[in-house]
């Protein structure tokens, strides 16, 4: 059988381009918004072919070489649509378990495959949303954490200052009692010295 006419699921077509399956059905979601077609069976899976192969290969190279995303993503399409990806070019055999002929799997109409692409853009969109929803939900956490660290920092604070001040205060107390007892004591004795020096004066 004709390699060119064998596919991959995307497992091996990962495998083959060398990056994660997760990778891949990012790459091939945005290719097919810029006008990339990838074939489908009837099970909705995508089918690599080798030509689907050299293009994620010379997209990953682009991407390796630091360059942006979005602009790779133009180029290969640009490139796609001017068919630089359909020159045949010999391969090594694949693993068969892996593969499908073009022949005998019934591929989905281009209605059907945009339907699906629609389907799969609202579930990846959906998900980016709900890792948003989970990110702000994590800050909002770390912000309340904060401010209650912050009020209850000031709440410390406020309690150990009132503290202050009422120690303060009985300090104060304390100190002015002990003045008036020392000045009263002292009142008592200079009264009680003042009549010893009238008894003596009158008895002298």
């Amino acid at each position: 059988m004709d390699e060119g006419n064998l596919g991959y699921f995307s497992k091996t077509a990962a495998e083959r381009v060398g990056i994660a399956s997760e990778t891949l059905r990012g790459w091939s979601l945005r290719l097919e918004a810029a006008g990339v077609e990838f074939e489908r069976n009837k099970k909705k899976q995508r089918i690599y072919y080798e030509k689907d192969i050299r293009l994620l290969a010379e997209m990953k190279k682009l991407i390796d070489l630091q360059q942006p995303q979005a602009e790779v993503i133009k180029s290969i399409a640009e490139n796609w649509q001017k068919g630089d990806y359909n020159a045949p070019e010999p391969v090594e055999n694949g693993d068969k378990t892996h593969t499908v002929s073009r022949f005998e799997n019934a591929l989905e109409t281009p209605s059907e495959r945009l339907s699906e692409f629609k389907k799969e853009l609202i579930q990846e969109l959906a998900q980016t949303q709900q890792e948003q929803l989970d990110q702000f939900k994590k800050e909002l956490a770390l912000e309340m954490a904060e401010v209650m660290q912050d009020r209850f920092e000031k709440a410390v604070n406020e309690a150990v200052e009132l503290a202050l001040l009422k120690e303060k205060a009985k300090i104060e107390a304390a100190v002015r009692q002990e003045i008036e007892e020392k000045l009263l004591l002292e009142a008592d004795l200079t009264e009680k010295n003042a009549k010893k020096s009238w008894f003596r004066r009158v008895f002298r």
